[in-house]
């Protein structure tokens, strides 16, 4: 009976705004807490908490904790893992179709770019990442892919037979190729390195990866071809999806929306990089719409063949990115 009686008493000791039976989702991401990404992931975990009283919590393991990207992916796929938020070459692992989004100048302008990526991804890649086990929560903005080298690279004339680092998939490295590079398909971790020893002269990343990274210090010249757009996704195991109340469904479906806060950041972040860049003594081009050009005329050619290599529903989904683009300029997206 006494052990009744205080068994009762720690309940009633419980805080009234959450659950004895609290339910964790463990989520695991590359990057540090103290950049962007960490930040409005923190944001989006204590929304879902405070959307469901404390009876649903993320806890968020950051930078690699939890095994690297393609380890997070298989994980969460065979529900081992519950959640994860991860970059575009990552996701697209699981489903090979969003590695399109990378393709070379997708987007026309900026506006068309966040309105498609705000409004249309879940909806053209939703049933793909369900079929691969998972279920798609929201976009995640990494960036536009950017060129740092050693000797500027203004043209594709200024990068022929260069040995330069690229994003490994297919469509960072089929349009470096296009332009004249001697394209070389490294992994993050490997880029720096690869900096210092010489086995390449320069690399595609986007800004506050690269500039976070340290590669201004060995590649301080930064040209702006922003020809890729680098857009992840925050996703959550299928087989846990099933396992939650329509209610905690609900508020992860609704905080994963605070996702979008975390553009503005970036670009600010971006901005307060390239500044930290100048100021040590680096060089940033931003190329005029003549240099812009030069670049952009390899994308078509480019585009076609990640397709083509693509295979599966990649011709599909392509042509619902373009109507999706195409409902974005009706509505002064």
């Amino acid at each position: 009976m006494k052990f009744l009686l205080v068994a009762a008493a720690a309940a009633l000791s419980v805080p009234a705004c959450y659950s004895v039976a609290a339910e964790e989702l463990r989520m695991g991401m590359a990057v540090p807490e103290q950049t962007p990404w960490g930040v409005a992931t923190r944001k989006f975990a204590e929304d879902v908490a405070s959307r469901t009283n404390g009876e649903l919590t993320v806890n968020i393991y950051y930078n690699n904790e939890l095994g690297d990207e393609q380890t997070m992916a298989r994980q969460l796929a065979r529900g081992r893992l519950d959640m994860a938020e991860l970059s575009n070459v990552a996701s697209s692992l699981l489903v090979p179709e969003y590695g399109l989004l990378q393709a070379p100048y997708i987007f026309d302008t900026s506006a068309q770019a966040d309105c498609v990526t705000d409004s249309g991804l879940a909806a053209i890649f939703g049933d793909l990442f369900r079929a691969a086990g998972t279920v798609y929560l929201a976009p995640v903005d990494i960036g536009h892919m950017t060129i740092m080298s050693k000797s500027a690279i203004l043209s594709p004339e200024d990068l022929e037979d260069v040995k330069i680092r690229t994003s490994p998939t297919q469509s960072d490295t089929y349009f470096i190729r296009a332009a004249g590079g001697a394209a070389v398909p490294l992994g993050t971790v490997d880029s720096m390195p690869a900096l210092k020893t010489g086995q390449v002269s320069a690399v595609t990343t986007p800004i506050v990866v690269g500039v976070a990274g340290g590669y201004a210090a060995a590649a301080p010249q930064i040209t702006r071809t922003n020809h890729g757009q680098q857009i992840g996704a925050l996703l959550i195991s299928a087989k846990r999806w099933v396992t939650l109340s329509e209610e905690h469904r609900q508020a992860l479906t609704e905080s994963a929306r605070l996702m979008a806060d975390l553009r503005p950041m970036l670009r600010q972040t971006e901005n307060a990089m390239l500044d930290k860049v100048r100021a040590s003594g680096g060089t940033v081009h931003d190329l005029s719409a003549d240099e812009l050009a030069a670049w952009q005329r390899f994308a078509p050619s480019v585009r076609a063949q990640l397709i083509a290599e693509t295979g599966g529903l990649a011709a599909e989904k392509w042509a619902a990115i373009e109507a999706a683009k195409a409902a974005c300029e009706v509505t002064g997206g």
